[in-house]
């Protein structure tokens, strides 16, 4: 809306006096000037009543341009009017917010809108102040909010949310064992793996650039690289251990084999968590203007990373327990019911192939819903596996 021109308020009501089905008689000019004008106005608002606007041949054009578009409404349902509850309906299909229901007093309101919050004025004039009020009230708090009113628009919104998107904060493990493997188990995790303690070996699903995330990054990169610095007593990093140590160890290259897996220490998680490595597995590239993919073959992460940890390089370190993430799932939008399935299939088939490996769990970090139903279908679907009773 240009320059300072007010909102409009298209006022929805009967107008002239008109007969309640009690008999009554109800001058609505006179509601409209004495209850709706004054504080619209005194908002700086624009009211605006249908019947202002009528003109031959347009009026319904109009109508439903002013229901469409204004910022405001204000709806009388005093005398259930099919007309008013017409352009209701209209207006809460139409428009999200913001819509203002009114009624008098003891008006009969028909109960699939009971629901919504209505406005009452009383019967006697003259003592209208509070009603006013609560228009003036009602109106800002709607110019502050930025929720719909409107119940067509929350149910849209509802139905729209996408529940297995969101992040499960609950910690929670889902074990499976191998029952031709005594001892061996894929287990699923749900909350924040930061809440996690004493498991060996953290997976960062890497780029083939090798480089870490910036720490305030809303991935596990980030998580691995801020958890694992050095802090000063304020939380400020003194020293970006695993990252230096990670470029160190490429050697600043440009790009490394995908798939393949670089193996650091894991700075203050090793204190803080009790994590004694971390594999930085390069899972998704970078395309030029494309961003992230995943790689073709992503499990082959899963096998290598399990190679590392038998390897003998790490005796000493004792490594029997991973986690990996849903790698590729992320930034780089590979789909989880896909790439679940293979990435737990590489971690039984390694498992079942080397019985003599010394690692005794590998886990799956589901972080929403989505990530959670995707591991346990899988899981489902492989023979030799079943759920742990607990």
């Amino acid at each position: 809306m240009a320059g300072n021109e007010p909102k409009n308020c298209f006022i929805i009501m009967p107008f002239g006096i008109k007969t309640t089905v009690d008999d009554n008689e109800i001058d609505f000019n006179l509601i409209y000037e004495d209850i709706i004008r004054e504080p619209v106005e005194a908002l700086g608002l624009k009211p605006i009543r249908s019947d202002e606007i009528a003109r031959a041949g347009t009026i319904h054009r109009d109508m439903f341009h002013h229901i469409a578009t204004d910022d405001i409404a204000v709806v009388d349902l005093t005398l259930l009017n099919p007309n008013v509850f017409y352009e209701l309906g209209v207006r809460h299909a139409l428009k999200p917010a913001i819509t203002i229901l009114i009624k008098r007093r003891g008006a009969a309101i028909p109960f699939n809108i009971q629901s919504e919050r209505i406005i009452e004025y009383p019967s006697e004039s003259g003592s209208y102040g509070e009603s006013r009020s609560l228009i003036k009230a009602f109106i800002q708090a709607g110019l502050g909010s930025n929720s719909p009113d409107s119940p067509i628009f929350n149910f849209l919104q509802d139905a729209r949310k996408d529940w297995k998107a969101e992040r499960i904060t609950l910690l929670e493990n889902h074990p499976y064992r191998l029952a031709d493997q005594p001892g061996k188990q894929i287990c699923i995790l749900t909350g924040d793996l930061r809440e996690r303690r004493n498991i060996d070996v953290w997976v960062n699903s890497e780029n083939t650039n090798m480089q870490m995330a910036r720490f305030f990054d809303r991935s596990l990169s980030a998580i691995i690289r801020y958890e694992g610095a050095e802090k000063d007593d304020n939380g400020e990093v003194v020293e970006d251990t695993i990252a230096a140590e990670l470029r160190k160890m490429t050697h600043d290259r440009e790009s490394v084999t995908p798939g393949t897996v670089y193996v650091t220490g894991s700075g203050a998680l090793a204190r803080t968590r009790g994590v004694k490595k971390i594999f930085h597995a390069a899972a998704v590239y970078g395309v030029p203007g494309s961003g992230y993919q995943v790689i073709q073959e992503v499990e082959k992460c899963v096998t290598a990373a399990l190679r590392r940890m038998d390897h003998e390089q790490y005796i000493t370190d004792d490594l029997r327990t991973i986690v990996f993430p849903m790698m590729g799932t992320g930034v780089a939008g590979g789909q989880v019911d896909i790439i679940a399935p293979r990435l737990i299939q590489a971690a039984i088939s390694y498992l079942c192939s080397y019985p003599e490996s010394r690692v005794t769990t590998v886990y799956f970090s589901a972080w929403n819903h989505r990530d959670l139903e995707a591991c346990v279908t899988a899981l489902a679907s492989v023979q030799g596996v079943e759920p742990v009773q607990r």
